[in-house]
């Protein structure tokens, strides 16, 4: 828009000098035809400065509205911004306060692994490198898989609830339990 303007006004102090040539013209004219056409050539110029003048208070309206809708989005931005330190100061407590007990529980992760068979972790934890959202043992809810959510035949249900060996899902890999043993696990 300020580029516009400033054709604008160029445009203007063109025409200007385009009169004052027609009108040093029109002192030396030898009929009347070229002295109407002459008034005819200024009087378009200044249709012409008219014009561009209209253009030129057009386009600083809509230059103000758009430094107004700048202004509002800027103040949009400032709280967004806020907004973000506030949230970013909270997720760096929650961090630190998950921190210790991420820090103990890996510990007592770590300590049990030496009462696992090799082959049984190095298989959970492919298992759960390859799931998605890091779960490798999952519940069964609503006779469903809790990781791919696929259906579970009745009598696979079953031998999940006898905890008699361990049983992977046919779909996605991860190892099933049933619902009240998860919830023991996870307490």
């Amino acid at each position: 828009l300020k580029v516009s303007v400033k054709e604008k006004e160029a445009q203007i102090k063109d025409s200007h000098l385009q009169i004052k040539r027609y009108e040093e013209q029109q002192m030396n004219v030898r009929n009347n035809r070229e002295y109407d056409s002459l008034s005819k050539e200024i009087e378009f110029q200044n249709l012409e400065i008219a014009l561009a003048e209209k253009r030129i208070k057009e386009f600083t309206q809509m230059l103000s509205l758009k430094n107004e809708e700048i202004e509002a989005a800027q103040k949009v931005l400032d709280e967004r911004k806020n907004d973000l330190e506030i949230k970013k100061s909270e997720l760096a407590d929650i961090v630190s306060e998950t921190e210790k007990e991420e820090n103990s529980l890996q510990s007592k992760s770590e300590e049990y692994q030496r009462y696992i068979e090799e082959r049984l972790l190095t298989a959970y934890k492919r298992i759960r490198k390859n799931a998605r959202n890091g779960l490798a043992v999952v519940s069964v809810e609503r006779d469903a898989c809790g990781g791919c959510f696929s259906a579970i035949p009745p009598q696979r249900q079953l031998d999940i609830r006898m905890h008699k060996k361990i049983i992977v899902c046919e779909y996605c890999g991860r190892i099933l339990v049933d619902h009240g043993l998860a919830s023991s696990v996870n307490h």
